[in-house]
């Protein structure tokens, strides 16, 4: 009987050892599938932003705001705005509660800059004054993300985007390059 009861007992600790060594290596890879998953969706979701930003730009350039130019620069800002929110629901649904508060906030600056690029031509200079919110915010989102995926925030003060197709820089990176640097932007 003792001989059954200790084949038993050996079996029952033998189950739930298994068990437990299931349910641990289970957290592992969900959260380590979370991790992945969140990195590759913020991925995504800063360089759809990118897209949105250096199309606002392409509308905030134009001298006018009507005709052919700017039935074009408004649907690929469209396009870009489609890429966005989609790429935006995909992150709400993996996003902590910081994460969410944060796209949201991105969403809403970029829809104000969408609006002042409508209203009037500007420079690189003053439009890169403009959307520094948007930058400052991308860059509060990268850290939020490495964060939460374990990893250290970089702590960046914004995230810079160059529109390499905008003439302005074009001018200020020749002259940077030429040791005639343009007035630091205030």
């Amino acid at each position: 009987m003792q001989a059954f009861l200790a084949v038993l007992v050996g079996g029952l600790l033998t189950i739930a050892g298994g068990l437990a060594a299931v349910l641990v290596t289970s957290r592992s890879v969900k959260s380590q599938w979370r991790n992945d998953t969140q990195l590759k969706v913020s991925t995504e979701v800063l360089n759809a932003l990118q897209k949105v930003v250096s199309r606002i730009n392409d509308l905030a350039y134009l001298p006018g705001k009507e005709g052919d130019d700017a039935e074009n620069a408004w649907s690929a800002l469209v396009a870009s705005v489609m890429e966005w929110h989609n790429v935006r629901h995909a992150a709400l649904l993996v996003g902590s509660p910081r994460i969410v508060a944060l796209l949201q906030e991105i969403d809403e600056q970029s829809e104000s800059l969408t609006n002042r690029a409508r209203a009037k031509q500007w420079t690189l200079v003053e439009f890169r004054r403009e959307r520094d919110s948007i930058s400052r915010l991308a860059a509060d989102f990268l850290d939020a993300v490495r964060a939460e995926t374990g990893w250290p925030p970089l702590q960046l003060k914004a995230l810079r985007w160059i529109d390499m197709r905008n003439e302005d820089w074009l001018v200020a990176d020749t002259a940077r390059r030429t040791g005639n640097p343009p007035p630091p932007e205030s």
